[in-house]
């Protein structure tokens, strides 16, 4: 809101005219950013229900079968609460047709009305025999749950209630994953049925609408979003759709949360995955409604249905019948059964269809009134009217038509008709304000001018000491080694941009062993001037650290990507060489093989056994080391691809160019072979601009009897 703040401000001190509508831009806003809590709320909520209606999910194939309790059942079996005998009939019934899960939407907290124990209380004349002889249908109803994949129903309560307590049925969850899932619903108990049916049900699943009751899921009786999981008690529980699901999947069914510092993104089960809220919940993207998949209980006990029908299906058991269910209005406009919402949301697991509204989504939204109300106050005062007009609704159509592409495309809930709304205002009052004053909009300009110049000159600047700190990095060889007389090293670096990502280094180990690296950092400017600075401090420590050349190597490319965020790798030499025995011991790591100047013949150093790729290209790469031997005259080219790659516009450098010059300056000192490649790579390129980074370093070993002498 600070920054809000001060574009107020800044607009009022443009001129008269624009400070109406820059307060009235804040205060659309503002208005946007508190609309949860306003009468916008119900207009951007009847906008998504608009989409849905317009673009319902397709229901191309019918996973769930519903069996209701319907008015035809209890015509035919009595009034509800059946006995739990029935019950367990009709359960036998449904698992004879062995369904991937049976799902009870159904609280069976109390003893059912004819156990034994009920009916010695009501009717007292009976005897303590005639009571044992009776049969217990709640184990009757028991041994028929765990015959088969069975979910129970429970309800979690926020305050405890009498007969309300902690469900046994928690969700197993898988080594490592984080117990304690910010903002999802929490319970502090819940209505469960009866311990032994409990015990009996292979799990059991949440039938909440939201977390604190139906008004705050729902606006004007409309169901949108339903929990997917939930905590009682510190347990975790699925809903009732997703813990059949769940059974359904057997061990294949592991439940494996999406958690960002957010909260939730979404919920995986086994292979399938849906989008949710920051709370766990599943905002659902409706099918329509069909009689297809529901079945009358009564039907089904009578076996007018063969047992088949319920094969590879999920089935949910409930009630459908007027004075019973609980009634649901969908953003479809429709009115369902409860238990079809359970439906909906399995084959949105299935599908991985939900609609998705992340915790970037109202900061895009402002973000896309704020840009439209500052193109309206930047360009409605140049415009004719009609004009003016135009270019307002083609900014309507175009937030209205991204709302309705960002939910076809991908069932993101984009509000455009309410930033359509906020801005109105702003235009109407931009285009009665005719009288703009033109010596404004050019202090305005002039304004705005000068500071991007202040900051150009700030960026030159600050490139300029950026140059002078990565050059001041890099080792001077002549300086370094003016009194060595085993060997002689020279080296180059001149960045294609401000700064670059070449660099090179050389330094001594010990009294006999020097260290030479070149590399070359993907990208130029200052991504890659900060990597190159990192790599060349990393790859100097840790070879002076580290005995074992491919072991440092590998410690180099570790510590890289540990804080890799843009993804760049660099291509590498390093060797170190023996200044008494000529030995050179080196790894490559992507980059081009130096060049050996032996009695007047060039040749590779051959690296392409033993080269690795990049660093930071293959992470844990175990890169190994090799060796050749130099002799007494030898020269050594390390170079990096902006010698080979600079371009006069047709063509490249190339490698052969590259030779003949290296050859042409055979016997030359290190400075002056470096400074000769330059000059000839310079010439080559004609005055066309440098396409990347251009390193050279090249050693002359003169043996070890000059050392000697």
């Amino acid at each position: 809101m600070k920054r809000l703040t001060s574009l107020g401000l800044t607009l009022l001190r443009a001129g008269r005219g624009l400070a109406l509508p820059g307060l009235l831009l804040i205060g659309a806003a503002v208005t946007l950013h508190y609309s949860d809590s306003t009468p916008l709320n119900s207009l951007r909520q009847a906008q998504f229900d608009r989409y849905q209606r317009q673009m319902p999910r397709a229901r191309e194939s019918e996973p769930v079968i519903i069996v209701g309790i319907d008015s035809q059942s209890l015509a035919e079996y009595g009034q509800w609460p059946w006995s739990r005998d029935l019950i367990a009939r009709l359960c036998t019934r449904i698992l004879a047709g062995q369904p991937l899960a049976l799902g009870i939407d159904i609280i069976f907290a109390e003893p059912d009305r004819y156990s034994p124990g009920v009916l010695g209380e009501q009717l007292k004349g009976l005897s303590r025999q005639t009571l044992a002889a009776l049969p217990e249908p709640d184990a009757h109803l028991a041994r028929t749950l765990a015959s088969g994949p069975t979910v129970l129903a429970m309800a979690g309560v926020g305050n405890p209630l009498p007969g309300a307590r902690q469900p046994a049925k928690s969700l197993p969850m898988p080594a490592g994953t984080p117990t304690d899932w910010p903002g999802i619903s929490r319970f502090a108990a819940a209505v469960v049925s009866r311990g032994e049916l409990e015990q009996a049900a292979a799990g059991e699943g949440l039938i909440n609408a939201s977390p604190d009751g139906l008004h705050s899921s729902t606006e004007r009786g409309v169901l949108r979003r339903v929990p997917t999981v939930a905590r009682i008690n510190e347990q975790t529980f699925l809903s009732l759709p997703l813990e059949m699901l769940r059974q359904a999947l057997g061990e294949a069914g592991t439940v494996t949360p999406e958690v960002g510092k957010h909260g939730m993104q979404a919920l995986r089960i086994g292979d399938y995955r849906l989008p949710t809220q920051a709370n766990g919940e599943l905002l659902v993207h409706y099918g329509q409604a069909s009689s297809n998949y529901f079945l009358s209980a009564a039907d089904v006990l009578s076996g007018a249905h063969p047992a088949e029908i319920f094969q590879s299906r999920f089935v949910i058991l409930g009630l459908n019948s007027p004075g019973l269910q609980d009634r649901i209005i969908t953003p479809l406009g429709e009115v369902v059964p409860g238990v079809d919402i359970h439906a909906q949301v399995i084959e949105s697991m299935l599908s991985g269809a939900a609609l998705k509204r992340p915790w970037w989504m109202p900061t895009l939204e402002l973000g896309a009134l704020l840009l439209g109300g500052l193109l309206l106050i930047a360009g409605v005062p140049r415009l004719q009217p009609r004009f003016a007009v135009l270019s307002f609704g083609s900014l309507a159509l175009l937030l209205i038509g991204a709302g309705y592409l960002a939910f076809h495309s991908g069932q993101w809930l984009f509000d455009g008709p309410s930033l359509v709304l906020l801005l109105s205002p702003v235009f109407i009052v931009l285009l009665g304000n005719t009288l703009i004053e033109a010596d404004a909009r050019r202090r305005q300009a002039e304004f705005a001018l000068q500071l991007s110049r202040e900051a150009a000159a700030r960026t030159a600047g600050q490139l300029d000491a950026a140059r002078r700190i990565q050059m001041g990095l890099l080792p001077d060889p002549q300086r370094l080694f003016a009194g060595e007389k085993r060997f002689s090293v020279a080296a180059l670096l001149e960045p294609a941009l401000a700064v670059g990502g070449d660099y090179y280094d050389c330094f001594m180990l010990d009294a006999n062993r020097l260290c030479l690296t070149v590399g070359d950092v993907s990208g130029k400017g200052i991504p890659a001037s900060l990597f190159m600075a990192i790599a060349k401090t990393l790859s100097g420590t840790l070879t002076r650290r580290e005995a074992d050349l491919a072991r440092a190597v590998c410690e180099v490319e570790q510590e890289l990507n540990r804080e890799n965020g843009e993804f760049l790798f660099v291509t590498a030499f390093i060797g170190i060489f023996d200044a008494m025995s000529g030995e050179l011991e080196f790894v490559c790591a992507g980059h081009d093989a130096p060049l050996l100047l032996r009695n007047g013949e060039i040749s590779k150093i051959d690296t392409a056994s033993h080269s690795g790729p990049p660093l930071c290209a293959t992470e844990g790469y175990a890169f190994v080391s090799d060796r050749i031997r130099l002799q007494a005259g030898d020269q050594l080219c390390l170079y990096t691809d902006g010698v080979t790659e600079a371009s006069n516009g047709n063509s490249l450098f190339g490698a052969e160019r590259l030779q003949a010059t290296l050859r042409a300056n055979a016997g030359r000192s290190p400075a002056e072979i470096t400074g000769a490649l330059r000059d000839a790579v310079r010439s080559f390129e004609s005055g066309h601009p440098a396409v990347d980074d251009l390193t050279l370093l090249v050693l002359h070993y003169n043996g070890q009897l000059l050392s000697a002498g």
